[in-house]
């Protein structure tokens, strides 16, 4: 009887993220095989690094806040009470924050005007409402409408493609995919749905997850964002497109452990899965030995896709191929394995091995990026990434 219910669960669970990984394969493929590569044919290689700059501050707060709200109302659902008002509060502050956000942005760049604060400004609220969204699948195991899901959000975002010639604005052809997933999210499930504001009994400890998670969170996007960010006010606007390009195999390929992250807490939070010491040990170095075939992998794919999709930049790009994807591999793979600790651990201490990310961050990447430009973000992003994965294995380790 055990083993039936262990093969009926590694079944699900098979499945599951089968259709999570189509999901994100759909949802990155079209942007970063449509979207991304249209808009650059647009607008040139100058104009959408800024555009990149721009996405990745929206990104920040989506994947900051938007999948902070969505984690922790995963984890209330194990421990405490929820109900949909918890979070539409901790989001409506959000949207506020959202606000200034968009104008300190602009205003970095001296691009501020009222069209693009408003265009910013709502893409960056609906975005974080979209990152929250999938936990309506994800919190009751229906990996099928997750993959419905950001089949929607993919679909938004070609119709936002074509509008360009008549919006000519890259905020609405992003605003589109977010507002077609908000609005199948509020026909098939019941977060965006009355009662809007009843408060559970777990409120204050619902809150308080929120914000500590998404603390945590906004480091990790912070870091995952950097190059474009960090390029763009350091350096130029046509080096972000030149980095952003040569990391792209990589972002895509780990991008897969994003669906992989949401089947692991799934079933760690609905069934009691147990690890010692040695199975988290040999996960882990199975994890850094798989980054360093894949980033290989990235490299030889690098040189053919960029040549066709950007030529226009491959000759600057081909030399930080294997650097730049390893360093987004790693990055990513240390973030599945901190999914597995927050399956036993308590939620602060995801924000404490952030904090020491940020720190070596701070310390490696951003004086090696000023002195040598492209050079010094290629390899401090894989010292840093290389980092976190290691603090993350020791954590995990002492806490089993």
């Amino acid at each position: 009887m055990a083993d039936s219910k262990r093969k009926s669960l590694a079944l699900n669970a098979s499945k599951d993220f089968i259709f999570s990984v189509l999901a994100l394969v759909i949802y990155n493929g079209v942007l970063q095989l449509v979207i991304y590569p249209g808009l650059n044919a647009r607008i040139g290689a100058e104009a959408f690094g800024t555009v990149l700059y721009l996405i990745s501050v929206v990104s920040v707060m989506g994947s900051g806040f938007g999948t902070a709200a969505s984690y922790s109302r995963m984890v209330a659902k194990k421990n405490r009470t929820q109900e949909n008002g918890d979070y539409n509060l901790f989001l409506a502050v959000i949207s506020g924050i959202s606000l200034v956000v968009s104008l300190v942005a602009l205003v970095v760049l001296k691009e501020l005007s009222v069209l693009a604060y408003i265009q910013l400004a709502v893409l960056m609220i609906v975005t974080v409402l979209r990152y929250y969204a999938d936990v309506e699948y994800r919190m009751n195991i229906r990996f099928v409408r997750y993959f419905a899901f950001f089949t929607v959000v993919s679909l938004g975002y070609v119709i936002g493609l074509m509008m360009f010639p008549l919006t000519g604005s890259w905020a609405i052809t992003i605003l589109m995919g977010e507002l077609f997933g908000i609005l199948y999210t509020v026909i098939r499930g019941s977060i965006f749905r009355a009662p809007f504001t009843r408060l559970s009994a777990s409120f204050h400890e619902n809150l308080k997850s929120a914000w500590v998670i998404s603390a945590s969170n906004l480091i990790s996007a912070l870091i995952l964002n950097s190059d474009r960010i960090l390029l763009r006010l350091l350096v130029g606007a046509r080096e972000v497109t030149v980095f952003y390009t040569a990391s792209l195999i990589g972002k895509i390929v780990a991008m897969l452990t994003t669906p992989l992250n949401g089947v692991i807490i799934s079933y760690f939070t609905n069934y009691k899965i147990k690890l010692d010491k040695k199975k988290f040990a040999f996960i882990s170095l199975g994890m850094i030995i798989l980054s360093a075939i894949g980033a290989l992998a990235c490299t030889l794919v690098s040189m053919v896709f960029v040549q066709i999709m950007y030529p226009d930049v491959f000759d600057e790009t081909r030399k930080y191929f294997f650097l730049a994807n390893l360093g987004q591999i790693l990055y990513f793979i240390s973030g599945s394995l901190m999914v597995i600790v927050m399956s036993f651990t308590k939620e602060k201490l995801q924000l404490v091995i952030n904090i020491i990310y940020i720190a070596v961050f701070a310390i490696v990447v951003v004086p090696v990026t000023i002195l040598f430009g492209l050079d010094g973000m290629a390899v401090g992003l894989v010292i840093v990434s290389l980092v976190r994965l290691l603090v993350t294995m020791a954590f995990g380790i002492s806490k089993l």
